[in-house]
């Protein structure tokens, strides 16, 4: 009886303790640019699968184990690890990658007042002019 108890006592500390290692970290997220607020940014605990996103004001909350990073990504800007304090001030900056390339996918006919997308259309005298130029540049 006495090894159950003690086993009991012993569990019931572990998992007070283990509660009490996390702590709620709170921050906010701006942008480099202009320091505006960024909207939607995921915020998640390196090495987990917990995280959130930060509120309409680039506000976040979330519970961190004690000594953890966490990760901090928004699409067009550098993701950045970061050790986890309360009150902290994240601040991302752009990701200036150039486009080099462009995909085609397809062509279609399709009524305009159903299209939803961005079209072009480049005629291939106007391209060969254009890599005429290119090719003169260099």
């Amino acid at each position: 009886m006495a090894k159950k108890l003690t086993m009991l006592l012993s569990m019931l500390f572990l998992c007070v303790g283990m509660a009490f290692a996390q702590s709620k970290i709170s921050g906010t997220v701006v942008s480099q640019e202009d320091g505006e607020p960024i909207v939607g940014a995921s915020v998640i605990v390196e090495g987990t699968k917990t995280g959130t996103v930060t509120d309409i004001d680039g506000h976040f909350s979330i519970p961190v184990p004690a000594g953890k990073r966490l990760v901090v990504s928004y699409l067009g800007m550098k993701t950045q690890r970061v050790l986890a304090k309360d009150n902290m001030k994240i601040t991302l900056e752009p990701d200036k990658q150039v486009l080099n390339e462009v995909v085609v996918t397809g062509m279609s006919k399709m009524d305009r007042r159903m299209f939803t997308g961005a079209t072009d259309q480049i005629k291939a005298d106007d391209a060969l002019i254009e890599r005429m130029r290119e090719l003169a540049v260099n």
